[in-house]
C-alpha cells in the first residue's frame, strides 16, 4: 500500500475476500459489514487485526462457490434493507445448502 494519503483513501475502500482454493475477490469495505465478524476485524481506528492492515482475509474453510454466494448476499441486503419494494428471491443451489449455512454463521450474517 502506498503512503501517499490519497491513495490510501482511494485502496482502504477495497476489501480483498480469498477462498480456501485462493480465489479472489474484490469488493467494497462497506459492503463486507453485512457480516458482524468481518466487520469486527476491519472496524476502529486501532484496530490491530492483519486484516484491516493489509485489506484482505483469507477463508481457508470457505469454498470458491460458498465465498461467492456469500459476497453476492452481501449486495443484495446491502441493496434491499429499507426497501419499499418486494424482495425478489434470492437463489441458492441445493448443492451449497449446508456450507453456506456453515458460512453465514461463522461470518455472523
Amino acid at each position: 500500500m502506498s503512503d501517499n494519503p490519497d491513495t490510501h483513501d482511494l485502496n482502504s475502500d477495497v476489501l480483498r475476500l480469498y477462498s480456501s482454493t485462493g480465489h479472489e475477490f474484490v469488493l467494497s469495505r462497506k459492503m463486507s459489514y453485512v457480516s458482524g465478524t468481518i466487520k469486527s476485524m476491519l472496524s476502529g481506528d486501532n484496530s490491530n487485526f492483519m486484516e484491516d492492515q493489509n485489506n484482505e482475509i483469507r477463508f481457508r474453510e470457505i469454498s470458491t462457490p460458498v465465498l461467492e454466494k456469500v459476497i453476492q448476499y452481501f449486495y443484495f441486503k446491502n441493496k434491499y434493507t429499507n426497501s419499499t419494494t418486494d424482495l425478489p428471491e434470492f437463489p441458492i443451489n441445493e448443492k451449497v445448502v449446508v456450507d453456506l449455512l456453515l458460512a453465514a454463521h461463522f461470518l455472523d450474517t
